[in-house]
């Protein structure tokens, strides 16, 4: 296996440019809230690390908060992920309660699917920048309750509306998995 690049999360930095109402779609259902806009610079690399990125707060309590790039650098690895995003839900159980989390949904570096799914007990075949993260997973069931299926998917809980974290998350997630080809375990 190929060394990789040790990303860290906090050389992401994350400027606000803003904020405006704003209505979009969501899962074909229109939406109304506040879309704040950020200038993102990824300092784990040294050219071709300008991004703009968007948070989408809806204004109902228990809507999704979506997060996603309105523009990423001209590299052949991240051209689809303005296409992408990566949704932030309030925990409602125990200790969790108050905080947000969103699913650890890999993006499919093999082009087979849009993302894979990380399930709990693949968490130590994460890349080794998530190891600073592993105090904040834990199993989805331990903080929502599901009806699903997808109670044994890990999640990642913040601190709610950090939105500079949530946008270090989707680099975690999307841009480093594609750039270094990551493929974890039986994810699906």
């Amino acid at each position: 296996m190929r060394s990789r690049k040790r990303y860290q999360l906090e050389r992401v930095t994350v400027e606000s440019a803003g904020s405006r109402e704003s209505s979009w779609t969501f899962a074909g259902d229109a939406v109304r809230g506040t879309e704040f806009s950020y200038l993102v610079v990824d300092g784990n690399f040294p050219s071709r690390n300008i991004w703009e990125f968007i948070v989408r707060v809806p204004a109902a309590r228990g809507g999704r908060v979506e997060v996603r790039p309105r523009t990423a650098p001209p590299v052949k690895a991240w051209a689809e992920l303005p296409d992408r995003s990566l949704t932030f839900s309030r925990a409602t159980k125990g200790a969790a309660r108050g905080k947000w989390y969103c699913q650890v949904a890999l993006a499919d570096a093999t082009g087979e699917k849009s993302k894979s799914v990380v399930r709990t007990e693949e968490r130590g075949d994460l890349p080794a920048w998530f190891t600073p993260l592993q105090g904040r997973m834990r199993r989805k069931e331990a903080v929502k309750p599901t009806k699903g299926t997808d109670g044994n998917s890990l999640v990642i809980l913040i601190p709610a509306e950090d939105h500079a974290f949530m946008i270090r998350l989707f680099f975690a997630t999307k841009v480093w998995i594609l750039k270094e080809r990551v493929v974890v375990g039986g994810a699906d």
